[in-house]
């Protein structure tokens, strides 16, 4: 039987309620007009993945303290903050089934307030103990919009490789997922190698994790009766399935990408994919980044944060099993 999210994040359940009410007192402000948009904006809490992993990886070396909750909101602040700037650029009218800040305020609007909780969580940065944490902020949000600037730049760039792939996911998604395990690690009193190890499970789910994601993207489409391409097709981002695919045979690449590029029959190229073996390929790659990133604990014993990172990491293979 399949975990839900949640459950994996028994070990620290308290912790993360006290992560989400610093969000949202960072999100209080005087100015009644304003204090209604942010209200919103907090009352929607996410997954909080990243969060999770800096109060487990903290919760691997040390008991929680209050460092650890203020590190794990900064780092909630700065993917919320992607997610209402992603929004605006993908024309994005949902998220998580709820009206996106765009749809409901518009775009400008949605951008100020995605540098309103940056804005913030550098603020938190700024009281850290830690001389280091400000340094580590800064240089992964610069990392996460290089990614997200590559991406959006290389839209419809069909000689786009793999290594231009990895590139962008490892800058706008794994860096973060890196940045919240080893800020956890660190305010624990992490060995230096101990930081090192965590810092790169990090580095190999956040991988991991976009892979996943952008096959889901794919695989979605054979439940729409083959009406619609997936939403990153339509938006002309190329991901690791359709990077295989079209490169899989030289001579025929044009021919694929001519297919693509006219077809509105998504079961029906998704089908293509899998018989190619692109699917396969995308999912092997999903398996190998987990299984590195499950390497890393081994140094580690075995306790429920242990146990709850190792089974965060499984999910994500079972996710597209």
């Amino acid at each position: 039987m399949k975990m839900k999210l949640q459950d994996h994040y028994e070990p620290i359940q308290p912790e993360l309620l006290a992560v989400q009410q610093e969000i949202s007192e960072q999100l209080q402000i005087s100015d009644k007009d304003l204090s209604v948009v942010l209200e919103e904006i907090s009352r929607r809490q996410g997954k909080m993945l990243r969060p999770a992993f800096v109060l487990l990886c903290g919760k691997l070396i040390s008991d929680i303290r209050s460092e650890h909750i203020n590190l794990a909101a900064m780092v909630e602040l700065i993917h919320r903050a992607s997610l209402l700037h992603d929004d605006v650029i993908d024309k994005a009218q949902l998220r998580r089934g709820q009206p996106s800040a765009n749809a409901l305020w518009g775009n400008t609007a949605a951008v100020l307030l995605g540098d309103f909780l940056l804005s913030r969580a550098f603020a938190l940065g700024a009281m850290s103990q830690f001389d280091s944490t400000a340094d580590l902020l800064c240089k992964t949000a610069q990392t996460l919009c290089e990614g997200e600037l590559k991406q959006n730049l290389l839209k419809g760039f069909w000689s786009l490789t793999e290594q231009d792939y990895f590139q962008i996911i490892e800058a706008k998604t794994a860096s973060l997922f890196r940045c919240s395990c080893q800020l956890g690690a660190m305010a624990s009193g992490a060995s230096k190698q101990q930081v090192e190890a965590l810092s790169e499970f990090g580095f190999q789910y956040g991988r991991a994790f976009q892979i996943a994601d952008d096959l889901r993207d794919i695989l979605s489409t054979e439940k729409q009766e083959g009406k619609t391409l997936g939403t990153d097709l339509l938006e002309k981002k190329l991901t690791l399935p359709v990077i295989h695919w079209i490169n899989h045979n030289k001579e025929q690449k044009q021919v694929l990408v001519e297919q693509i590029t006219a077809c509105r029959d998504a079961k029906n190229l998704t089908q293509q994919m899998r018989l190619d073996g692109s699917i396969n390929y995308t999912m092997r790659s999903v398996r190998e980044c987990i299984d590195k990133a499950r390497q890393q604990l081994d140094m580690f014993n075995s306790t429920p944060a242990k146990d709850a990172l190792f089974s965060l990491a499984n999910n994500v293979v079972s996710d597209i099993s």
